[in-house]
């Protein structure tokens, strides 16, 4: 019985397979041709799309963000300018406000200044290497250089290491006939006649001589300070001398150890240089532009008994102030 009901139900299956078959080949087949059309419609539109230069949705989207960028962009500007023009506005306003203000503040100024009849001069910033504003034309600038020297009594180690100071010193003369008639000190007056060697030389009286306040060491770091000045015209029979004397603090002090084994002792300085005479259109005297020898006065016994002795400190050179002020820029 199994048997027979186990063929009945295989051939039941077969015949209803061969049924079926119709149904299914037909359904492949159309579902084959559905496949071909979408296909070919797929060419169709990508054919389409080359030849029109269609633009998908992302470029569409980059073309939309683009557009909407420059428009957001444009207003901004268009708000910054509206702003940046009322900043303008009010700024301009401010400005002619202050200048009006000003120029009010100014006029009254005039006003009292002329009831008062004052006139006020500018301000000026007065160096202490600089001459007084009231020295004459003769105005010289001296370059110092001490150290020592051939033949100089100084002390044996003084200057040994062979080390030097330079400074400047800025000087004005006033010519022999307009020298003012004002007092010197009486040890230097009493020094500078006691340089002179010659008897039979006339000496004229010891002139004032301007100074700055201070002297310039190592660039305007370092100052000197000169405390006075005087200056005569020693005329021999073939040549003049001019002679000068300087009372200077000297550089024994703070800042001496840094300038070694040389040194600038606090008292007198005598300088003298050759004297050409006085210019008698412009009133200007004229002395050498060659090196001439500083000297100090010193107890020794060089001479073979205990005196007052002149000793080389350094040389110097005097050149005119305005050429001077071209050449060192100060």
């Amino acid at each position: 019985v199994l048997e027979e009901r186990g063929r009945r139900t295989t051939s039941i299956s077969i015949t209803s397979f061969i049924l079926a078959s119709p149904c299914v080949v037909t359904m492949a087949s159309q579902a084959v041709s559905m496949c071909s059309i979408i296909i070919t419609f797929a060419v169709l539109l990508s054919a389409a799309v080359e030849v029109s230069g269609f633009q998908l949705l992302p470029t569409d989207t980059a073309l939309y963000t683009r557009h909407h960028t420059r428009h957001h962009t444009r207003g901004r500007t268009l708000f910054n300018s509206a702003n940046n023009d009322g900043v303008t506005t009010e700024a301009e306003r401010l400005l002619a406000k202050a200048k009006a203000i000003r120029e009010e503040l100014g006029s009254d100024a005039e006003k009292q200044h002329q009831q008062s009849g004052e006139v006020q001069s500018p301000i000026q910033i007065q160096s202490e290497f600089c001459l007084p504003a009231t020295s004459s034309s003769n105005n010289y600038r001296l370059y110092l250089d001490v150290g020592r020297e051939p033949g100089t009594w100084m002390d044996p180690r003084w200057g040994a290491s062979g080390r030097r100071i330079e400074c400047t010193i800025d000087v004005s003369f006033s010519s022999v006939e307009d020298a003012p008639e004002e007092e010197v000190w009486e040890e230097i007056t009493s020094g500078l006649k006691s340089t002179v060697t010659s008897k039979s030389s006339k000496v004229s009286p010891v002139f004032k001589l301007q100074h700055a306040p201070f002297a310039r060491l190592r660039s305007g770091f370092d100052k000197m300070k000169i405390e006075e000045g005087g200056y005569c015209i020693e005329s021999a029979s073939k040549s003049s001398t001019i002679r000068f004397c300087l009372s200077v603090s000297g550089t024994e002090g703070s800042s001496s150890a840094s300038y070694g084994d040389v040194s600038i002792p606090k008292g007198k300085l005598y300088f003298a240089l050759p004297y050409f005479g006085t210019s008698q259109s412009e009133g200007s005297i004229s002395i050498s532009k060659k090196e001439g020898t500083i000297c100090v006065k010193q107890f020794g016994w060089n001479t073979g008994w205990r005196r007052e002795e002149s000793r080389i400190l350094g040389v110097f050179r005097a050149v005119p102030l305005e050429e001077a002020k071209r050449r060192d820029k100060f």
